[in-house]
């Protein structure tokens, strides 16, 4: 049986364990050398560091509750607004919780998909005292609470990507089966293999990481247009927002001052990273602004 078929049947099974599925698509993220790829699965398998963006399916919405008291009332549990917390400690997205657990050690025994998980929040107790909450409660206690279910769903979240990633590489490449049948010696494998993962397995949940930690692999030679094209096309960029910064080329053949780009060439990036960050274009912000960035640089002859 070929790799990519090993990989698709366990996906599918949901008895093979999701750290076994990994191990394998760790190998065939270094059969095809790709490293946005590689590095997903390996925050998949160890955990994603603090400095590291977690993906859209590991991001949980919270409800919060606090327990408190004064002189004349003694409050356990009650139920706080979200926007009164993101009000009181001025952190908008205070209310979503990223799971940066390694995958293989989500499952707390005795916890089913019914159950109720709490995140302590203690450390942004005091910003709701008159704020939030009447200052005469002395606060003891606040926390987020979210439904089990959401972070066992996450291996379910995994497991998809991996099979709507390997049956889209199937189709690209069906003669691709076998373990060393597919390698970047193909023609544009690495930037066909990099789309996929961008629309099936980061899809609009943002970078894994960030520009430091995602690697960017093409090559553009100086002021060479169809190399340019050819690479951000590969990215999804399309033909009339490629037609445009062609345009913006033209008129700003090198960059200002030696050092920045020009004005339209500035225009036409903002504009992107603006599409990348609504999710019309299909494809994370900061690993959006690192492809063009390095894109734009390679064809001034800079990178």
């Amino acid at each position: 049986m070929g790799l990519l078929a090993d990989i698709q049947n366990d996906a599918v099974n949901d008895t093979t364990p999701v750290s076994t599925l990994l191990r394998k698509v760790l190998v065939l993220a270094s059969n095809l050398d790709s490293d946005v790829l590689e590095d997903w699965v390996k925050y998949e398998m160890n955990g994603y560091p603090s400095d590291v963006d977690v993906p859209e399916y590991r991001q949980i919405k919270m409800s919060f509750k606090w327990s408190g008291g004064n002189i004349a009332y003694q409050v356990k549990g009650m139920a706080i607004a979200t926007a009164a917390v993101a009000h009181a400690t001025g952190i908008k997205d205070i209310h979503i919780f990223r799971c940066r657990q390694a995958i293989g050690t989500i499952g707390i025994e005795g916890v089913t998909s019914t159950s109720t998980l709490q995140v302590g929040m203690q450390n942004y107790m005091h910003h709701l005292s008159g704020k939030a909450i009447d200052e005469s409660y002395e606060i003891y206690n606040l926390w987020g609470e979210f439904a089990a279910s959401h972070v066992f769903g996450i291996i379910d979240a995994v497991r998809n990507r991996v099979l709507d990633f390997v049956l889209t590489l199937k189709k690209q490449y069906p003669t691709a089966g076998e373990v060393d049948g597919m390698t970047t010696k193909e023609p544009d494998v690495g930037n066909t293999v990099q789309h996929i993962f961008n629309t099936t397995i980061n899809g609009n949940a943002g970078v894994i990481g960030n520009a430091n930690h995602s690697t960017v692999n093409f090559n553009v030679n100086h002021g060479n247009l169809q190399d340019l094209r050819k690479q951000l096309t590969a990215h999804g960029i399309n033909a009339t927002d490629l037609a445009e910064l062609e345009g913006a080329l033209a008129d700003e053949p090198n960059l200002a001052d030696g050092k920045s780009f020009g004005p339209k060439v500035g225009a036409w990036l903002g504009k992107m990273v603006g599409k990348a960050a609504s999710g019309v274009w299909n494809v994370g912000l900061e690993t959006g602004g690192a492809v063009l960035q390095k894109a734009l640089l390679g064809y001034y002859g800079l990178s």
